[in-house]
């Protein structure tokens, strides 16, 4: 199955997690807060911003309503109908395009000053190849001296601990409980794996009601992701990775190397 029809069929579950959400939450949003200090490198009147995998478009809505201009897209049909109710609701005017990250150069070329591939989406590149076609895709649509920022898991650290099991905390949405259990079916480094999402729905009777979804992915280690980037010609100016931690990102800057090479062989 594909990771656009696998993600339309999970816009409920992106529903119930964030639809509750007010403007001040949005506002300060834990996304905004951990990327501040690359955000304030940007004039928000003269810089534009694009998510890349905006799900239901929180992170999206979020950077417009701190004032950048910013661009939406998402692989799924779905997600952008949620994106688009979402941002209506926080009075926030956003462009929203349905698009695999593959075909986003034959729109832009050279024009964001920041590129977020955030929420772990980078993994659901099937393979070694296609995830170097798809960080290439990114990386041709910044601006020299933009940056691209690629958030995962830390596949090292889950595949080492082989957990099949993660529960996460409980939320609550129109009086009635939610917890989402993650069922993990690792395959090891670089082959398709898969995660069953079980949905716990706990009414106010006590009744459980279970929904069910499924994604692949293809996981991948830290290594591998900064070589990939720097062989697009993009230097790392920060790489969060840490063996014990469950996530990281890493910024990617993208450098003048035309310039770079003619000021070489001008000496």
């Amino acid at each position: 199955m594909s990771t656009q029809v696998e993600y339309d069929k999970m816009n409920w579950l992106y529903n119930y997690l964030y639809k509750d959400m007010s403007t001040d939450e949005i506002k300060n949003l834990d996304f905004i807060k951990e990327h501040r200090e690359l955000l304030t490198n940007y004039s928000k009147k003269e810089s534009v911003l694009i998510d890349v995998a905006c799900g239901n478009r929180v992170q999206a809505t979020a950077l417009a309503i701190q004032g950048y201009n910013t661009i939406a897209t998402d692989i799924s049909m779905e997600m952008i109908k949620l994106a688009n109710e979402f941002s209506k609701k926080h009075n926030v005017k956003l462009d929203t395009y349905r698009k695999a990250w593959i075909e986003l150069p034959n729109m832009y070329s050279n024009e964001f000053d920041i590129v977020f591939c955030t929420g772990n989406s980078l993994v659901h590149s099937p393979d070694f190849k296609s995830r170097n076609e798809n960080l290439k895709a990114l990386s041709s649509i910044l601006n020299i001296d933009g940056t691209l920022v690629v958030e995962t898991r830390n596949w090292e650290k889950i595949i080492k601990d082989n957990k099949k099991f993660t529960a996460y905390s409980k939320i609550s949405y129109e009086g009635i409980d939610y917890v989402p259990l993650y069922h993990w079916n690792l395959n090891g480094m670089e082959n398709e794996s898969n995660v069953e999402i079980i949905f716990q729905e706990i009414n106010k009777n006590g009744d459980v009601t279970l929904y069910e979804s499924s994604l692949s992915f293809t996981p991948f280690s830290h290594d591998s992701l900064v070589d990939m980037m720097i062989d697009l010609g993009l230097e790392i100016t920060k790489d969060t990775y840490d063996c014990n931690e469950d996530w990281y990102y890493i910024y990617g800057k993208k450098l003048n190397y035309k310039l770079e090479c003619d000021n070489t062989n001008s000496k």
